[in-house]
């Protein structure tokens, strides 16, 4: 246990590294999440689908709102955390909603890793 806790950290610390994605063909659907909120012992997220690295920023998908990007953390095949955000074009001011993290990875330091993350790439565009 003290290992896997050791690993979450270490994800943790590789949040400025993320994968960037145009279109996630293989994002669960709302069914899917239903499912993992029902039945979260018996969820498992599809190892065919698991990113190149652990940190994903994609564009949310059509049923969400336009313009809106989420950015995720992967545990190796689980999804561990995820948060939804906007950049204004005008201005660059950004804006985050709902971060979450998954049953068995709260508390070890994904949400202040992810927005850490975030407000460095938003001060960067800025300028």
């Amino acid at each position: 246990m003290a290992g896997e806790a050791k690993a979450i950290r270490a994800l943790a610390q590789l949040a400025d590294h993320v994968y960037w994605v145009r279109e996630w063909p293989d994002k669960p659907t709302w069914r899917d999440r239903v499912r993992r909120w029902a039945h979260p012992e018996s969820y498992r997220f599809n190892q065919s689908a698991t990113p190149p690295r652990p940190w994903v920023d994609r564009p949310a998908g059509h049923d969400e709102r336009t313009g809106w990007r989420i950015r995720a953390a992967y545990f190796t095949s689980d999804l561990a955390f995820e948060v939804s955000y906007v950049v204004c074009g005008q201005c660059e001011t950004g804006w985050v909603e709902s971060p979450y993290s998954y049953e068995g990875y709260k508390r070890c330091g994904l949400a202040s890793a992810a927005l850490r993350s975030l407000r460095r790439g938003i001060v960067k565009t800025c300028g």
